[in-house]
């Protein structure tokens, strides 16, 4: 198996005629851009990986017979060919925005070493030669789009190359004969050079370059919940900055479930090139997956009083409770409570610049447990509003999360079974609550995060984030 980097030059260098963005998609929930400074870097593995390999091509034995004057037909072989230096002298990657990418290396040199044999009868002529092969090109168009499952396809469209003046110094006995037929000689190795050339670009993106791109996520399982559509919704297009891509960025539920009522919001993406990469991941990522868990009921809570601490002061029982509502104690005596929490909705990120805010509203609902039963009374429900504060990181090529209180929880009296009661004497009980057990479960699960799409043995450095209107941008250079 080759290298990885190859893979990813391959993959950046000769992206080339990749149709433009259009294909009658919503917008993307998700798009990655390569930079200059990303098709650069891969321009300079480009040219080690490609000189390697040049290095590994197979030239045949040449065979043939050709007139010398009075002496008549003499036979003659060419054998044991082999390239001693493959030198590229100059690379050019070339952005053409709407049509593509143009990748191109001019005034390469190789020089060849082989043995060589005249025959004539009995007599048997033979020696070594050296061949050199000057302004030698390469032109390649590759063809890049999807398949039906959303992968990233390659095939090459156009490659051609033209090699320049060829050079023969020859030893042993009587090598000036070769003189008579070197430009016989030169025009086959110009031909098999052209062939062969060729011949390893397109296997390679057979062998290489397409299974390497399947590695590229189309869906992820984030959980026995959820899961994370990376599939394509266009094939990757060309502009003055670099080159795009696509995906649908889009959270669903593994079970049955309804389809996620959203559309993502245009992507603006910045003229920034500083680093390779840019990641922009759209508020419509975060919010597919409120969506999900929210439909999958994992952003209900239920609290007991085995989930309160017993040095807090304030437990669910109505012995404790009683302080602040006195009628519960006298309605349900030396009784436990238990409160049930759901958002009304799910919860949605909104992204401007600098900021990201969730302002959720929840419904609780207390019950009473009634001792030596399974029942339970229902005694109040309230709506509770807040304002979170919102951190996003990435770390190891997964986008994190965590949420602190940006605000108090307001409480609001829905209905009551026990009769009217002071509510602004629970926030407090209920804001140490959401502190101290809501929003640890939520972080717990929130520091998973979620996998970026990255193909097999790709890692990302230097990141920085940046919160743009509707979007998060991260920058990264590539390992």
């Amino acid at each position: 198996m080759m290298a990885r980097p190859y893979c990813l030059v391959v993959a950046l260098l000769l992206l080339a005629e990749a149709s433009s963005h259009g294909e009658g998609v919503s917008n993307p929930g998700f798009v990655v851009r390569v930079t200059r400074k990303g098709l650069d870097y891969a321009r300079q593995y480009g040219m080690a990986t490609l000189k390697k390999e040049m290095a590994t091509i197979n030239l045949p034995d040449l065979s043939g017979s050709f007139k010398v004057g009075w002496m008549g037909s003499m036979s003659y072989e060419f054998k044991s060919l082999r390239i001693l230096n493959f030198l590229l002298r100059n690379s050019d990657l070339s952005l053409r925005p709407g049509k593509g990418v143009t990748a191109s290396l001019s005034n390469n040199y190789v020089s060849i070493a082989g043995n060589w044999k005249v025959k004539k009868g009995f007599i048997t002529l033979q020696g070594t030669f050296d061949l050199s092969v000057d302004d030698v090109s390469i032109s390649i168009s590759l063809n890049v789009g999807k398949d039906p499952s959303g992968r990233p396809t390659a095939s090459v469209d156009d490659c051609s190359n033209s090699v320049g003046q060829v050079s023969i110094h020859t030893s042993g006995n009587l090598s000036w004969l070769l003189n008579v037929f070197h430009e016989r000689i030169e025009n086959k190795l110009k031909n098999i050079l052209k062939q062969e050339i060729c011949g390893i670009i397109r296997q390679s993106t057979t062998t290489h370059l397409e299974p390497y791109l399947q590695t590229l996520p189309v869906t992820l399982m984030i959980d026995k919940v959820a899961g994370i559509d990376y599939s394509l919704v266009g094939a990757p297009w060309v502009t003055s900055e670099g080159l795009d891509t696509p995906f649908k960025g889009e959270f669903f539920c593994q079970s049955q479930c309804s389809p996620v009522p959203l559309d993502a919001p245009p992507i603006g993406l910045s003229q920034e090139h500083d680093r390779m990469t840019y990641f922009a991941v759209s508020q419509y990522v975060f919010n597919t997956a409120s969506q999900v868990y929210y439909q999958a009921g994992y952003m209900n809570f239920t609290i007991r009083n085995e989930h309160i601490p017993l040095d807090f002061p304030i437990q669910l029982h109505t012995k404790s409770l009683g302080a602040v509502i006195p009628q519960l104690s006298r309605l349900y005596p030396n009784t436990e409570l238990e409160l049930e929490m759901s958002p009304e909705a799910a919860p949605f990120l909104k992204f401007s610049p600098g900021n990201v805010t969730l302002i959720p509203v929840m419904n609780i609902q207390a019950f009473a447990l009634l001792p030596n039963s399974s029942d339970r009374k229902p005694l109040f429900h309230l709506r509770a509003r807040t304002n979170i504060s919102t951190t996003i990181s990435v770390r190891s090529g997964r986008v994190l999360g965590s949420l602190t209180p940006g605000s108090k929880l307001k409480l609001e009296l829905i209905h009551s079974n026990i009769n009217f009661f002071n509510v602004e004497l629970l926030e407090t009980i209920f804001n140490y609550y959401a502190t101290y057990l809501i929003y640890p479960t939520l972080n717990a699960k929130l520091e998973e995060g979620f996998p970026l799409p990255l193909p097999r043995d790709t890692y990302l450095n230097s990141l920085e984030l940046q919160i743009h209107k509707n979007f998060l941008l991260i920058a990264a250079n590539i390992d």
